[in-house]
C-alpha cells in the first residue's frame, strides 16, 4: 500500500485515526486508544503547536493508512523527553515505514532545537512481533530498554474490604488537591525516564480531564501528618476501557511517594477498586507494568493479575546536536 497525500492532524480526523489504530492494534498491539474521543483527548494533550508535529497519510482512496506523531514529554535532569508514535495499515509498504521514521526524526531534532535543549532522549513503542519496525529502530540508533506486560484481572464476586495503613486517609478524587496529586505524580515518577510528567496545562488531559476519567475508582491516600508540603502520599487513576466487550477499568496510574513506599498503599488502592468494582459493573481490571520493576510484578501477580499476552517493547536513543541520523 502506497500514500498518496500527507497532512497534519486534525480534531475532524480523530474517527479515522481511531480505525487506524483499530486495524493496527488487531495485528501489533502497542496499547494506542481506539476511540474517537480518546484520539481527540490525545491530540489535544499536544498542546497549540502540536498539530505541526503529526503527520496523517491517505492512501490514493482517500483512508488513512499512516499517522506519526513527535509529542513534547518535558524536561528531567535537563534532558528532554521525546515521545515518537508511527502507526501503519498493515500491508503498508516497507518504504512508506521507513519514508515516516526520518520525518520523525526530523521533526524531534526541530522540536529539540526549539526548547533550547542540548541532550533529548528519543523513545517509541514497537509491538513485540512487529519484527519490520524493530529492524528499523535499530538500524536508526535505537536500542531495547524494557518491555511492558500488560496485566489483566478478573473482578472476583467477594473482593476482600481494603486495610489502610494507620495515620492515611483514603478519599476520593477532589479537585482541592488537583495541583498536589499532579505533583505528588511527578515525584512518585521522577525515577522513570519514559514517564510522563505533565505540567499544569496537560494534567488535565492526563488524569481528572480524561474522557473516560472514573471518579468512582479512582483516590487518593492522604497523610494525617504531613512529611513535607504535600499530604498526597499516594494516588491511583482509574480510565474505562471501550476497546473490549467485558466491561473493564484501566488502573491508568498510580503511584507513591518515596516517603511513604513499602508501606501497602498501593495494595490498598487497589484492592478499594477491586471492591467497588463490582458493584460499578465493572468485571476485569487491566494495567501495564515495566518487566524490570520486579516489586510492582510480584505486588499485581500476589492480587491475581495475570498476562494477557498483550505487551510491546520500548526502545530508546540519545539525540544532541551533534548527532546525526545514521543510515
Amino acid at each position: 500500500m502506497r500514500i498518496a497525500a500527507w497532512g497534519r492532524a486534525t480534531p475532524a480526523e480523530a474517527p479515522s485515526l481511531a480505525a487506524l489504530f483499530q486495524r493496527s492494534e488487531a495485528v501489533a498491539p502497542v496499547d494506542l486508544e481506539q476511540r474517537a474521543e480518546d484520539v481527540q483527548n490525545r491530540l489535544a494533550a499536544l498542546g497549540p503547536d502540536g498539530a505541526g508535529r503529526t503527520r496523517v497519510g491517505r492512501d490514493d482512496t482517500g483512508a488513512v493508512a499512516a499517522y506519526g506523531e513527535v509529542a513534547d514529554m518535558g524536561t528531567a535532569d535537563d534532558v528532554l523527553r521525546i515521545r515518537l508514535t508511527k502507526v501503519f495499515h498493515p500491508d503498508i509498504a516497507d518504504d512508506v515505514r521507513a519514508e515516516l521514521h526520518h520525518w520523525l526524526i526530523d521533526q524531534a531534532e526541530q522540536l529539540r532545537a526549539d526548547r533550547g535543549s542540548a541532550r533529548a532522549v528519543l523513545g517509541t513503542r514497537c509491538a513485540e512481533n512487529d519484527r519490520t519496525g524493530h529492524e528499523l529502530l535499530i538500524r536508526g540508533g535505537f536500542a531495547l530498554v524494557r518491555h511492558e506486560r500488560h496485566l489483566v484481572l478478573a473482578v472476583p464476586d467477594s473482593p476482600p474490604a481494603p486495610v489502610l495503613p494507620p495515620g492515611l486517609v483514603l478519599t476520593p478524587v477532589d479537585e482541592r488537591y488537583d495541583e498536589l496529586a499532579r505533583l505528588a505524580h511527578n515525584e512518585a515518577y521522577a525515577d522513570s525516564p519514559a514517564a510522563v510528567r505533565p505540567d499544569q496545562r496537560t494534567w488535565p488531559q492526563h488524569a481528572t480531564g480524561h474522557p473516560r476519567f472514573l471518579p468512582d475508582l479512582s483516590c487518593l491516600l492522604l497523610a494525617e501528618a504531613d512529611r513535607g508540603d504535600n499530604p498526597v502520599a499516594a494516588f491511583l487513576f482509574a480510565l474505562a476501557d471501550g476497546s473490549t466487550d467485558t466491561p473493564t477499568a484501566v488502573l491508568h496510574c498510580l503511584g507513591t511517594r518515596a516517603p511513604w513506599r513499602r508501606s501497602g498503599l498501593a495494595t490498598a488502592m487497589i484492592s478499594r477498586v477491586v471492591h467497588l468494582a463490582r458493584s460499578s459493573g465493572i468485571e476485569q481490571l487491566r494495567l501495564q507494568v515495566t518487566d524490570s520493576n520486579h516489586p510492582a510484578l510480584a505486588l499485581y501477580r500476589k492480587l491475581g493479575f495475570v498476562e494477557s499476552g498483550r505487551g510491546f517493547a520500548v526502545l530508546m536513543r540519545q539525540l544532541t546536536p551533534e548527532a546525526a541520523e545514521q543510515p
